[in-house]
């Protein structure tokens, strides 16, 4: 799911970006950033770059009773995703990267909203500390790129494994 819904994330890039620029190869993709070797892409890259638990829905068992039995299973998984929109250019193409990063902020703020599968995503811009971008992009390699991080929230991971099952009570007298 998390690669369907940053495939479709690039391919909307790509096709927003595609009517300022031409280039048959395309202009944004899914990818890793970090410790690149050999060729720079000169592409905006979008990568994962964390994920965290959204706690806010609440977390508890599902339960559902049909009839005299019920089951259990694990409560599913609501996430945030951190993710990184990077223009990874070569450094001779450092102004032309100013100028596409500059676009994929347009399409970010205009497509905060989204949809994959029938299931809607929201996609919010992050403020991120410059220590915390320091320590984003050491842990990738060391090289900077110009760089946004956001949170797109509406993902939900759920295995619907039943935990356990059991009849409930028939009679509903207590005898005394």
């Amino acid at each position: 799911m998390i690669k369907k819904i940053l495939t479709y994330c690039a391919e909307q890039l790509n096709s927003y970006l595609g009517r300022y620029y031409h280039r048959p190869q395309g202009l944004a993709e899914v990818g890793h950033i970090g410790q690149r070797t050999g060729e720079i892409p000169n592409k905006v890259i979008v990568s994962l770059v964390n994920v965290e638990r959204e706690t806010a829905g609440g977390i508890s068992n599902n339960v559902q009773t049909y009839g005299g039995s019920f089951t259990s299973s694990s409560a599913p998984f609501l996430l945030n995703l951190k993710v990184m929109f990077a223009a990874v250019f070569e450094e001779k193409q450092y102004a032309e990267s100013l100028s596409v990063f500059s676009k994929a902020l347009a399409f970010i703020q205009s497509q905060q909203k989204f949809m994959v599968d029938n299931v809607k995503y929201t996609l919010t811009l992050e403020t991120v500390s410059t220590f915390d971008f320091h320590n984003i992009w050491t842990t990738m390699g060391g090289q900077y790129y110009p760089s946004v991080v956001c949170k797109l929230t509406g993902v939900v991971i759920d295995s619907n494994e039943i935990k356990s099952s059991g009849s409930t009570a028939q009679n509903t007298e207590v005898q005394t």
